[in-house]
């Protein structure tokens, strides 16, 4: 992976109470100074939260995640909710020799169940940070269950393989193993999607669900470009979708989908994280119109987005075209240009995200990034997520960013 070099600014969250606000129904945990991201944004029934890596580089990986975690208990107290009540986690490691060291510390913050997680290799928008920790909670008192089905072995590392709130189900990032005793399943990439997508079919399965009640889907493979035709064959079939013109409620369709390459722990090369929702509003596929306003149609093996009742999950999207690529700041346009059209087609506007993702091939880029994202969000911003990964797709997988929105009326 390549190294990061030094940045002006950084994915920092300040345990400085700062003040909330409210708008349009939302509560945001302000920006820390020299920020242009919200510390925490609570609305429909869930608190989002920034990923936060360390102030203080110069400690090792236990004494930056004792870090995160005392600023994550800051934020989320300023936004009405506790570790306790944390639903979901993406932890991001710089290096996967610090995984142990992690899980000592991480495992202790939760008296608990531990929230659902997904761990990745990636690199940090700040040098000599070694791990970013974004979560998802809700408001204290609400509803959190474990979600385990019968005959799993329970999971070596501090996390829980789903949790649940109300309507809402995280999962853990399933990959290809026996649940039973936790062995790894070995095999080429159709073998390992297989594994681990029938785990999230079965787990899925103990919370009542099905694949076609989920909203959001994070593929993380570790060989983008030369397994992604592989993977794509293997993981579009668990839905039957053979209309891709077709949007709406009731409308058969896989999940908003974001795809990175990106390094998983050793001895895996795929990686699937699913959130799902069953309840009383309609799961609704959102197809977004063409540029020149023409009808669109779902993606291959995604739509543009879901909706279900005042929550939208749109898909990654890359900006990169023969006319920009390699263009940081333009790619970045067109990313936003496209989301705004699958927001509009959803019903929400910029107004209503309230958490962005972004995967950068080069961390150097982030600032011109928040740049942008700045303009584009001046007043009560939504929380961000910002991971280095090793390969994106797009034009002649080239791109170099790819974003994604939560967004909620």
């Amino acid at each position: 992976m390549q190294r990061p070099v030094l940045l002006k600014t950084a994915l920092v969250v300040s345990s400085l109470v700062l003040g909330c606000s409210q708008s349009g129904g939302k509560e945001y945990v302000g920006p820390a100074p020299g920020q242009h991201f919200s510390q925490a944004v609570s609305t429909d029934g869930f608190v989002y939260v920034s990923g936060v890596i360390a102030s203080d580089i110069t400690g090792d990986i236990a004494a930056q995640t004792t870090e995160i975690f005392e600023n994550l208990r800051g934020v989320l107290k300023q936004a009405g909710s506790s570790i306790e009540h944390i639903v979901n986690a993406t932890v991001t490691l710089e290096q996967a020799g610090d995984l142990a060291a992690m899980d000592a510390v991480y495992g202790a913050q939760f008296k608990g169940d531990p929230p659902a997680r997904s761990t990745y290799i990636g690199n940090m928008v700040r040098p000599g940070a070694l791990l970013e920790i974004a979560v998802t909670a809700v408001p204290n008192g609400a509803p959190r269950r474990a979600v385990m089905p019968p005959g799993w072995m329970k999971p070596a590392s501090p996390y829980s393989y789903a949790m649940q709130s109300g309507d809402t189900l995280f999962l853990s990032g399933m990959v290809s193993t026996d649940m039973k005793d936790l062995t790894r399943v070995r095999g080429d990439t159709p073998t390992q999607v297989r594994r681990a997508m029938d785990n999230a079919v079965e787990l899925l399965k103990a919370a009542g669900m099905t694949l076609d009640d989920t909203v959001s889907s994070r593929v993380v493979i570790t060989h983008r470009v030369a397994e992604f035709a592989l993977m794509n064959e293997t993981y579009g079939p668990y839905w039957n979708v053979t209309d891709r013109t077709l949007s709406g409620p009731g409308v058969p369709g896989r999940p908003g989908r974001a795809t990175v390459g990106l390094d998983n722990l050793p001895g895996f090369d795929f990686q699937v994280t699913f959130i799902a929702v069953r309840g009383s509003a309609p799961r609704e596929v959102v197809v977004a119109p063409n540029a020149d306003g023409t009808p669109g149609q779902q993606g291959l093996f995604f739509p543009s987005g879901i909706t279900v009742g005042n929550r939208m999950w749109t898909s990654g999207i890359i900006g990169g075209t023969a006319e920009n690529i390699g263009d940081i700041e333009a790619e970045t346009k067109e990313n936003l240009t496209r989301l705004e059209r699958f927001l509009k087609a959803g019903g929400f506007g910029y107004t209503d995200v309230v958490a962005v993702e972004v995967w950068l091939t080069n961390v150097r880029h982030y600032e011109a990034v928040d740049e942008i994202l700045r303009e584009t969000f001046p007043t009560n911003p939504p929380v961000r997520k910002v991971v280095g990964v090793d390969q994106l797709g797009g034009y002649q997988n080239r791109s170099l960013t790819e974003i994604a929105f939560i967004a909620a009326r």
